[in-house]
């Protein structure tokens, strides 16, 4: 955590040391003791981040004095770098349902389409495309387990809604599971209309649902989705 060093010792001088450990212990700070009262040893010390410079001789207590200034600020630092690394992980745990949220927001024509690309970003998620679909599923007498039929076809289709040319994500969306498709590369929409079909099908073949899936057409910005 802290490096107390003399300026003159043999065969590497203080500062020399402390720019070899900025290199390796790039958290440490450095105490340079010198008997030397020149400025420009005081020049070079501030340039490398040295926490205190100090001429010789020195006592204990202004010593003490140092050390005491130093384990505050290394307290503060320890206390921000955990205060940090807490959000990101909270952000991190988070990160599945702001990514629904933001499918959600997308659809309901609540995210400026100049800013989508930003947003998704943000969230690790890339929606640049050259044309985008929504698709919204619909499952036939699952009145009284509503959310587990969605969360059941949502599963579903991430798992079998795989084709060429497009890259599709599934969410859910109130009640239902619903799909966000990006075009790239000249995706046909009946390409993803037959994949979709084929996912109704399995949905009656795995889960004993009856799935409907609305397709919306392809639009050429993001924020033409909600029409």
């Amino acid at each position: 955590d802290v490096v107390l060093t003399d300026i003159k010792m043999p065969f590497m001088d203080g500062l020399e040391l402390c720019r070899i450990l900025m290199e390796r212990l790039p958290a440490s700070k450095f105490v340079v003791f010198s008997g030397f009262d020149e400025f420009e040893y005081a020049k070079q010390a501030i340039r490398m981040n040295v926490f205190e410079y100090i001429l010789k001789p020195i006592s204990a207590a202004e010593l003490g004095g140092v050390l005491r200034r130093l384990k505050e600020r290394l307290d503060t630092e320890r206390t921000e770098r955990q205060n940090t690394e807490a959000l990101r992980r909270r952000y991190e745990e988070s990160l599945p349902v702001l990514r629904e949220l933001f499918y959600t927001h997308l659809l309901e024509g609540r995210v400026p389409p100049e800013q989508a690309a930003e947003r998704a970003a943000r969230l690790e998620l890339n929606v640049a495309g050259d044309a985008w679909a929504a698709a919204l599923g619909h499952v036939d007498g699952a009145a009284d387990r509503r959310e587990l039929a969605a969360l059941s076809v949502r599963q579903l289709l991430e798992e079998n809604l795989t084709l060429e040319g497009w890259s599709c994500r599934a969410f859910l969306y109130g009640d239902a599971a619903a799909v966000l498709a990006v075009s790239r590369g000249g995706g046909s929409v009946y390409a993803l209309i037959q994949a979709l079909d084929r996912v109704c099908a399995l949905a009656e073949s795995y889960l004993g649902l009856t799935l409907t899936m609305g397709v919306g057409a392809p639009c050429g910005d993001p924020g033409e989705l909600p029409q």
